[in-house]
């Protein structure tokens, strides 16, 4: 007979948090625990390393054993205003563009639009379940995620222009 349960093999979510926690202070990351009644953990650090950009890691109460990697940019002011100028087709066909292009990353990525139809912001997340939970593929997540946002914020500048960045401002406006 075979033994060891695979779910015995499982950590418990405080031990999934402190192993997180750990892996990402090794590597000089800023983590801050958020206060989320939503999760039953919840950091903010900064990614890349020492910049201003962040991205959180989540371990949400209703998804058990499921660990959430997740980043977003906020769509520039002038690149919104742009987007309402443009005929829906044509706007429609600049965010299928996006679409195709990450269809088949391995991150999911939801764009945000208001009642009009423009953009207001992009989220995008990597999900991995405690049995995959290894130093790696919490980087994995991470890399991907931040290569999304460049992604993102090339893709808006490439097709509306730089956009002016009022002072103060933190990084990380498409």
């Amino acid at each position: 007979l075979l033994a060891a349960p695979l779910a015995a093999q499982q950590p418990t979510p405080e031990q999934a948090k402190e192993t997180i926690k750990k892996w990402l202070e090794e590597n000089h990351h800023e983590v801050k625990d958020v206060t989320d009644e939503n999760s039953t953990f919840h950091f903010e650090i900064d990614y890349p390393l020492g910049s201003m950009k962040r991205q959180r890691v989540i371990q949400p109460k209703e998804f058990p054993a499921l660990i959430v990697i997740l980043n977003g940019v906020s769509i520039a002011a002038e690149h919104a205003e742009k987007l309402k100028g443009m005929q829906p087709n044509d706007r429609d066909a600049f965010y299928n563009e996006i679409r195709k292009d990450l269809l088949f990353l391995q991150n999911s990525y939801d764009l945000n639009t208001d009642e009009a139809g423009v953009a207001k912001q992009v989220q995008f997340s990597y999900e991995f379940y405690y049995d995959a939970l290894k130093k790696t593929r919490l980087y994995e997540g991470l890399l991907l995620n931040h290569r999304t946002l460049l992604y993102i914020i090339t893709k808006f500048n490439d097709e509306f222009g730089m956009p002016m960045m009022p002072k103060g401002d933190m990084p990380g406006h498409a």
